[in-house]
């Protein structure tokens, strides 16, 4: 059987590591003020909360209630569903500014079967993240669509 003089020194070790380890939590967040917190304190937030199956979903309620309203036109806050995207590569920039990208490739002169080459692949990355924009807007339609029935 056994006991606590009988047990294994890397208990001991281990205990103290879990003990440190703790330690350092409590110090890193600052745990030993947390009490001095007051319970009073509120943290605000401008964006209205749905319910989670709306934000689930990606629904927006027909019949708004009175504390929801839209953001104003200038600013840029669009609510998205998580399932769905509005573009596969939003980080290349808007409509326009890919639009314009393309159209400074055309642009481009090419000095060499090189470059011709790698012209041509970028023209065809622009296609094909067109085709796959639209096929996102199709199937964004028709989840709506769903929704709705």
């Amino acid at each position: 059987m056994a006991t606590i003089d009988n047990l294994d020194l890397s208990i001991y070790n281990l205990y103290a590591i879990r003990t440190r380890m703790i330690e350092q939590i409590n110090q890193q967040y600052q745990l030993d003020k947390a009490s001095s917190i007051p319970p009073q304190t509120q943290v605000l937030t401008i964006y209205p909360k749905l319910t989670e199956l709306d934000i689930l979903l990606g629904v927006v309620p027909l019949n708004t209630p009175w504390a929801y309203f839209y953001p104003p036109q200038k600013f840029q806050y669009i609510r998205r569903s998580p399932f769905s995207f509005f573009r596969v590569a939003p980080s290349v920039g808007s409509l326009e500014e890919q639009e314009n990208e393309a159209k400074l490739l055309e642009s481009i002169e090419c000095s060499s079967p090189e470059e011709l080459k790698e012209k041509e692949a970028i023209k065809g990355c622009f296609k094909q993240m067109e085709q796959i924009n639209r096929w996102l807007g199709y199937i964004v339609g028709r989840v709506g669509q769903f929704l709705q029935g």
